[in-house]
């Protein structure tokens, strides 16, 4: 009989957000919800993304980070959509590290954005991210994630993959990727 493939569990989303975690460089992080406070916060990160790295978040080439996606990450309506935060300790308080964000687009369905600072990239920090959204999505209700990326996104598929079963498909000439959550990761979110 073949081995069973390992059982990866989905920490408390509550857990996830109110500890500090540690990266594979030794990096302390801190999971918060975003708030309007920190818009400047999520301009200086947005802004220091390498132009490669913003376009495979936002899709597009972004020369200038506009006001419209600032607030997309500091004001939404928590019942529709939440924002997170990966933050660590800055020359003055905290500097944003990392962003991730799901909409609850219908029922069953969340579809969520993950961008790590170029610095803070291949330590863990996706990993993390994909797993506290994918914790909230599954406590609203979500049976299914999506994520448009750029073909070629190894990275962002990578981590839809160790979330479930991965589908990939090309919607209005975009890649998409759906996962089916896990019913074990779903029961142990709940």
């Amino acid at each position: 009989m073949p081995n069973p493939a390992p059982q990866l569990r989905l920490a408390d989303p509550g857990a996830m957000l109110s500890g500090t975690h540690e990266l594979g460089d030794d990096t302390r992080v801190r999971l918060r919800l975003t708030r309007p406070s920190d818009a400047v916060l999520v301009r200086e990160f947005l802004e220091r993304l390498s132009p490669d790295t913003r376009a495979r978040r936002f899709l597009v080439p972004m020369p200038q980070v506009s006001e419209s996606i600032v607030r997309h990450f500091t004001f939404y309506d928590p019942r529709r959509r939440v924002a997170l935060a990966a933050a660590v300790p800055g020359e003055v308080g905290e500097r944003i590290v990392g962003l991730a964000d799901a909409a609850f687009i219908e029922t069953g369905l969340a579809e969520i954005g993950i961008v790590v600072s170029d610095d803070h990239q291949h330590q863990g920090l996706g990993k993390l991210l994909s797993e506290a959204v994918a914790s909230l999505a599954i406590k609203r209700g979500a049976t299914h994630l999506k994520a448009q990326m750029l073909a070629g996104n190894s990275p962002m598929l990578r981590l839809f993959e160790r979330l479930g079963r991965t589908v990939r498909s090309v919607e209005d000439g975009t890649s998409t990727a759906y996962v089916r959550l896990r019913a074990d990761r779903r029961r142990a979110a709940a």
